[in-house]
């Protein structure tokens, strides 16, 4: 049985990476030439904690921080300030997967929105601290309220066109031990 975890890993971590990549695609596409008076939901960060949180074995740490690392730089943010941030947030949520399993949805999503709540304002504060510009409290407060917001959809989505859902506890991890 140990042996169908290996494919069915390398399966979901090409999927992942290639829906990281295309959404990082279409918000380096030139669609608007003003700047906007509202901020999406950061899609990406929100793949990456319903990926975590669901299927932690199909996103290693060092998928993440290479994702992230190239994401900061084409985006022209600090280099790897998010990328370990999204790290630190990644690690807790990969920590309590286990204690996921037997949770309610709804705090499942709380314990997501409370770690992308500290996401939010720890990359604010360091920012303030080393003094670089900021784009305006009101569109960084709106995207993380809409990013929260979307956990739920993108869980669906996940679910409905990927089959990603909760590792069930007698399923294989990629090492051939039980989750």
């Amino acid at each position: 049985m140990a042996e169908i975890a290996a494919p069915r890993n390398w399966t979901g971590r090409a999927l992942f990476l290639g829906l990281a990549l295309a959404i990082v695609f279409v918000q380096l596409l030139p669609l608007q030439t003003l700047p906007p008076d509202w901020a999406g939901p950061d899609l990406l960060l929100a793949i990456t904690v319903v990926w975590v949180s669901r299927r932690p074995d199909h996103v290693p740490l060092v998928l993440i921080a290479g994702l992230f690392l190239l994401v900061d730089l084409l985006l022209q943010r600090p280099p790897g300030l998010m990328a370990a941030l999204v790290l630190i947030l990644t690690e807790f949520l990969r920590a309590r997967t286990a204690g996921f399993r037997s949770l309610a949805f709804g705090l499942e999503w709380g314990t997501v929105a409370m770690g992308i709540v500290a996401v939010t304002f720890a990359n604010r504060l360091v920012m303030l601290i080393v003094t670089l510009p900021q784009a305006p409290l009101g569109l960084t407060l709106g995207q993380m309220v809409l990013t929260i917001l979307a956990y739920p959809v993108v869980v669906a989505l996940a679910y409905a066109a990927f089959g990603i859902h909760r590792a069930t506890p007698g399923e294989f991890t990629s090492f051939g031990g039980r989750t």
